[in-house]
């Protein structure tokens, strides 16, 4: 557990050294993704970052495509308009921190949120993700954070 006592800059720095440690074997993840093929129909999509409902979970990132024709489909593993993916992070050993970080004084979800956020877009870019030919954007659910949206792809 990482005790209370950090300044924002701080926290924000402890948990992006986290998140550093995970960027290879994420940026490997989003590499085989972005390889895989995608329909011949239009896509477009966003990706959701998920911190549970307190913000307080292990984060995930979800991948949502749609089209013109979306389908329901869990067995087809192929990309296509309707899909939901689950992004798999490497994120299983997110740090524990004190709970008075999280607490009206120190809004640590908001720095989570936005670190997280930016994070994971580095990582998108770096394996290559501004070219894919699917508009796409990145958000934290439940608006944690900034409330802002990243474009991840040339065409958002």
């Amino acid at each position: 557990m990482i005790p209370y006592g950090l300044s924002p800059d701080q926290f924000r720095t402890r948990y992006r050294r986290f998140l550093q440690r995970a960027a290879p074997a994420t940026i490997d993840k989003l590499r085989t993704l972005l390889q895989r093929s995608l329909p011949d129909e239009s896509l477009t999509g966003e990706v959701q970052l998920f911190l549970g409902e307190d913000g307080l979970d292990m984060p995930e990132a979800w991948l949502y495509l749609s089209g013109e024709n979306n389908k329901v489909d869990a067995a087809d593993s192929g990309l296509f308009a309707g899909k939901a993916l689950d992004l798999q992070l490497a994120l299983e050993n997110t740090p524990e921190f004190d709970a008075a970080y999280f607490g009206e004084d120190f809004d640590g979800v908001a720095l989570i949120a936005n670190t997280l956020k930016a994070w994971f877009a580095e990582c998108w870019w770096k394996a290559g993700g501004w070219s894919w030919p699917v508009a796409l954007t990145l958000a934290v659910h439940d608006e944690f954070g900034d409330g802002e949206r990243i474009a991840l792809t040339e065409t958002a």
